[in-house]
């Protein structure tokens, strides 16, 4: 039985006609709202391709007319998450990547556009959908081949760019940001405010003070002789919210109507409830590093030391250097070298671990990478593990004063690829809604009176001074009685009234509709953030599991060299056949375990540049594996060491 879609049902045919209707007369609220909710019923629908092209065509056309660069910038991600959602909009979904990233200067997404460009290219020959009735109804052709060609000559040019330092975004093109103002009236003619000013200080004190009590019923009254049904209802709500919750201010999410007192809390819902749909496991929560390491980091000199003066007193003269005194992890007492260049590769990596530290993207995990280095470094000087935790030098970071430059560069180079900024555009978002937010925030007080009978606007507005902002909407309830004791000497309410960035002069709006558009826009960019971050997470997981079996690979070594203690060296197994024997004994089992020890091993062996997870084809990969038995240790152990480095740099990059 063919299944059915809305494009063939009357009823959503007819609404969404309403709504291109609707956003091509300029209320593009209500044809949001429609696409929004046509959406949400039909999340299952093969077609629902249709409609994120529809929203994210509108989304596009609203930030060419924001005059904001970062709210132009929030309903162009918007309009690019749209488009992500489905393989029928690869073009678009191109294009808009290549528009956020000339917008902010974002390697990121122009990698993103680099491949959806490819990948549209690659699937552009097959035939185009059967169904008369889609093919009608599309508002969006694919591009051109000869566009995606010129999409991915520019997205290729700018990431060239990127890596000598010459690519900039528009936002970092202007000097000046601009600034979300009020559009809702022009500024009232001078002679009417002189007017109304006069009339107001002609007024006898108590006509001023009664002027400043609003009877809830009479606006009530009022409110349903001039407004339709929608706004009454607007008014009740708020009311309602206002009593229950003594704040004018609530957030509400707009998919699901529940009502949050802090935009943090809102967050929360929206990342938890209609964004994100998975969760990281605990082993790969970032466990970040200690007070103690963090102050280490941070005092240190990370002056280089003479190290061959220092292996000479670790190895003869290890008393001495027990005794050492040590102040935040750092002793004055090891002997330095004159090394400039040591010296500030030492500040370098010192600079970056502090700065990594201060963002709170230093975890354990890095830390623990770059001290393999000094470990490493005084193995091959034969300085036994023993000897350098008698030394305390395994619990500093002035082991890494030890090393020479090449080591050093290796230190540098890790942590150089370690991201600490995020190049997705997400602070602009949050400028974009704080701009909005801002133009909605309260100066002035509205409270009531103990029987909430009455509104009671900020009795500061009788006297001639500038009242602050009340940011929190909070609302007090108390007696009206308190006007007669106000000072009445002062013209700030026609201030009010007139200055029209203080006071919103539009009757309140239903408040499913409050903000829907930027709403929704950053809704579709939260989704999209979370798939990028599942699919990046789910790549990390993979490598984090290829990390645990190349420990198992090197505990194994590590076993091998107890064992050796007690026998003759012509009874020692070599690492290499140790390893080829294990991967021998684990070929019945067929699970993901045995098969990721299998692939760190025949990296291992092979000395590969990189890490792989998969092998075509099983019984090659072992006779690989079974031809590199005679590998000597030292060989197997550096590979070892250089794969670690390189699933730790994989895993926090």
């Amino acid at each position: 039985m063919e299944s059915t879609t809305f494009l063939k049902d009357a009823v959503s045919v007819k609404l969404h006609a309403k709504a291109k209707e609707l956003f091509a007369n300029g209320d593009h609220i209500k044809a949001l709202e429609i696409i929004e909710d046509m959406i949400c019923v039909n999340k299952e629908d093969k077609n629902i391709w249709f409609l994120y092209s529809e929203q994210g065509y509108m989304f596009t056309k609203l930030s060419e007319k924001a005059e904001n660069l970062d709210v132009d910038f929030t309903f162009k991600l918007g309009a690019v998450g749209c488009s992500s959602e489905h393989e029928k909009l690869l073009s678009l979904c191109a294009h808009g990547f290549h528009t956020l990233a000339h917008h902010i200067g974002s390697v990121m997404y122009y990698k993103k556009c680099l491949k959806k460009a490819k990948q549209c290219l690659s699937v552009s020959n097959q035939s185009e959908d059967s169904d008369s009735s889609v093919a009608q109804m599309s508002l969006h052709k694919n591009k051109t081949n000869k566009d995606l060609e010129t999409l991915i000559k520019n997205a290729e040019t700018a990431i060239a760019l990127s890596k000598i330092g010459k690519l900039k975004g528009l936002l970092e093109e202007d000097d000046e940001p601009e600034v979300l103002e009020s559009k809702s009236s022009s500024e009232p003619v001078k002679n009417e405010i002189k007017g109304l000013r006069s009339f107001w200080l002609g007024l006898n004190v108590k006509v001023k003070r009664d002027f400043m009590k609003v009877s809830i019923a009479k606006l009530t009254s009022f409110v349903q002789r001039v407004y339709d049904r929608p706004r009454q209802n607007a008014l009740e709500q708020i009311l309602v919210s206002a009593r229950e919750d003594r704040k004018w201010t609530f957030w509400m999410c707009q998919n699901c109507s529940e009502k949050f007192s802090s935009a943090e809390e809102c967050k929360k819902h929206l990342e938890q409830e209609h964004a994100a749909g998975f969760k990281p496991s605990k082993e790969m929560d970032m466990k970040r590093i200690g007070k103690d390491w963090a102050r280490k980091i941070s005092v240190g000199g990370w002056e280089p030391v003479d190290t061959g003066a220092a292996v000479e007193m670790i190895k003869n003269r290890l008393a001495d250097v027990k005794a050492f005194s040590y102040k935040n992890g750092w002793s004055k007492e090891w002997p330095l070298a004159s090394d400039d260049e040591r010296g500030k590769l030492l500040k370098e990596i010192k600079n970056l671990l502090v700065m990594f530290r201060d963002l709170k993207i230093l975890p354990c995990s890095v830390r623990d990478c770059v001290m393999q280095y000094p470990l490493r470094y005084f193995g091959e000087l034969e300085v036994s593990k023993q000897s350098l935790v008698d030394s305390h030098l395994v619990e500093t970071p002035q082991s890494i004063c030890f090393l020479d430059c090449h080591e050093l560069n290796k230190i540098l180079n890790f942590l150089k690829r370690i991201k600490s900024e995020r190049d997705d555009g997400i602070d602009v978002v949050s400028r974009a809604v704080d701009s909005i937010l801002s133009s909605t925030r309260v100066k002035e007080k509205v409270d009531f009176d103990p029987q909430f009978s009455l509104l009671l606007l900020d009795r500061r507005l009788l006297k001639s001074n500038n009242a602050p902002i009340n940011d929190e909407g909070t609302i007090n309830v108390f007696d009206p009685n308190v006007y007669p004791k106000a000072p009445a000497q002062g013209d700030d309410i026609i201030s009010w009234l007139t200055d029209y960035n203080s006071v919103e002069k539009t009757f309140p709006i239903p408040i499913r509709v409050h903000n829907l558009d930027i709403w929704v826009a950053v809704l579709r960019a939260v989704q999209f953030t979370c798939r990028t971050l599942e699919t990046k997470y789910a790549k990390k997981v993979q490598v984090f599991n290829y990390s645990v079996a190349l420990t198992a690979v090197e505990d194994l070594c590590i076993s091998e060299d107890e064992r050796r203690r007690n026998l003759q060296e012509d009874q020692w197994n070599s690492y290499a056949s140790l390893l080829s024997d294990r991967c021998e004994e684990g070929v019945l089992r067929n699970s993901l375990t045995t098969k990721l020890f299998v692939c760190a091993v025949r990296d291992v062996l092979e000395g590969a540049s990189d890490l792989t997870f998969e092998f075509p084809d099983f019984e090659e990969c072992m006779n690989l594996i079974r031809g590199r038995k005679s590998l000597s240790d030292d060989i197997v152990l550096k590979s070892i060491a250089f794969l670690k480095i390189l699933a730790h740099t994989k895993v926090r990059s």
